[in-house]
C-alpha cells in the first residue's frame, strides 16, 4: 500500500491518499480457508479511521502493568506466550508428542523467527515468578515438566483476542464476531487450539512484514511508528517531536533514549523523515505509512483466519459448556 506524492508531500501535507495493494495481499494465507484478506481489509473505506482504533485498544493490554510477567512488551514475548496457551489448550494426555513441553515452546518459537532459546528461557522464569506460568509434573513421565498457563494468564489472552476481534467487528459488524469479543470461554480454547497449527503461516507473514521486524524487536517500535502517522494525520502542519513520546515512555516502561533510538532506526531504514537536527517535525514517509497499514492489515487478516477455524471447531465437536475452561 502506497501513498500518492513524494515523501516530502506526503509528510509535510498529510495527503495519506493510498494506491491499491498489490495483487499478492488479496491471497489467503491459507487457500482452503475461506477468510478476509489483507488487501480486502486494506481496501475497507473505514480502515485509517480504524487505525486508532486498533492501536489504543491492542496497545492497552501491552503496557508494563498490564503485560504477563511485568516486563516491557515485545514481539517475541507476546509470540512465546500466545504459543504456551495454545500448547496447551491442544494438548492431548494420551499424545506425548502433543505435550506442552519446553522443547515443543522452543520449536514454536523457531517458527516465529523472533527469539532466542536464551529469551525463552528467561521469559519462562519470570512468568513462573510472577504466577502467570506452573510447571507441572506429568505422572507418565515425572523428568518433564508440562507449561501451563495459569487462569491470570488465560484472562489477559481473553482481553486481548477481545481487543483485536473488537477492531474487525468494527469493520465487518454483520455478522460480527461475537463469541470473541464477548470473550466466551469455550470460544478460546478452541481458538487456541486451531492456532497451534497456525504458527508456521504467522512466522511467514511476519517475515514478509521486512520493513517492519526490526521494530518488533525493539520494545515499543511498532507503537512509537504508529504515534507519529496519528499524531500527522490529527495536524498536517504539526511540529512533532521526541516529546510527543513522554506518554510511551510512562506507560511501556521504556526510556526516552530508547524511544530516540527507535525513532533514528526509522528514519535510517526510510519509514520516517524529520527536519533540521534533533528529530523534530517528525512524519511518515510512504514507506512507512505502507509497512505500518500492512502489518495492521495481515494481523487482523490472520484473526479472521482463525477466527472461522475456531467456529469450525466448535461445530465439529459436541457442545461444550460455557464456562469450561482449559
Amino acid at each position: 500500500m502506497q501513498v500518492a506524492g513524494t515523501d516530502a508531500a506526503v509528510a509535510r501535507e498529510g495527503r495519506f491518499v493510498p494506491s491499491p495493494p498489490a495483487p499478492s495481499q488479496f491471497q489467503r494465507f491459507l487457500p482452503e480457508i475461506a477468510h478476509r484478506t489483507s488487501g480486502e481489509i486494506l481496501i475497507h473505506p473505514d480502515f485509517h479511521r480504524m487505525r486508532r482504533r486498533y492501536i489504543a485498544s491492542t496497545m492497552a493490554c501491552y503496557e508494563i502493568t498490564t503485560f504477563p510477567g511485568g516486563w516491557q512488551s515485545a514481539a517475541y514475548r507476546v509470540a512465546i506466550i500466545s504459543a504456551i496457551i495454545c500448547l496447551h489448550a491442544a494438548w492431548d494426555p494420551a499424545d506425548r508428542a502433543t505435550w506442552p513441553t519446553l522443547a515443543r515452546l522452543k520449536e514454536a518459537g523457531a517458527s516465529f523467527g523472533l527469539s532466542s532459546p536464551r529469551q525463552i528461557d528467561d521469559l519462562i522464569a519470570r512468568l513462573v515468578e510472577t504466577g502467570h506460568v506452573v510447571l507441572e509434573r506429568p505422572a507418565a513421565d515425572g523428568r518433564l515438566r508440562l507449561l501451563v498457563p495459569t487462569d491470570k494468564l488465560l484472562a489477559w489472552d481473553q482481553v486481548l483476542l477481545s481487543a483485536y476481534y473488537g477492531v474487525l467487528q468494527e469493520l465487518y459488524p454483520d455478522p460480527g464476531y461475537g463469541p470473541a469479543v464477548t470473550r466466551d470461554p469455550a470460544f478460546h480454547r478452541a481458538h487456541r487450539q486451531v492456532a497451534v497449527g497456525m504458527f508456521d503461516v504467522i512466522g511467514r507473514f511476519i517475515a514478509q512484514n521486512g520493513d517492519i521486524v526490526p521494530f518488533l524487536q525493539m520494545y515499543q517500535g511498532f507503537q512509537v511508528l504508529v504515534r507519529v502517522i496519528l499524531l500527522r494525520e490529527e495536524d498536517a502542519q504539526a511540529a512533532i517531536r521526541e516529546s510527543d513520546f513522554s506518554d510511551i515512555v510512562a506507560r511501556f516502561g521504556v526510556s526516552r533514549s530508547h524511544v530516540r533510538n527507535i525513532l533514528t532506526a526509522a528514519e535510517a531504514g526510510g519509514l520516517l523523515t524529520s527536519a533540521g537536527r534533533g528529530l523534530k517535525d517528525l512524519a511518515p514517509t510512504a514507506r512507512g505509512l505502507a509497512a505500518v497499514d500492512r502489518f495492521i492489515a495481515d494481523t487482523l487478516a490472520s484473526h479472521d483466519m482463525t477466527y472461522r477455524m475456531a467456529l469450525a471447531s466448535l461445530a465439529a465437536e459436541p457442545a461444550r459448556s460455557a464456562g469450561t475452561a482449559f
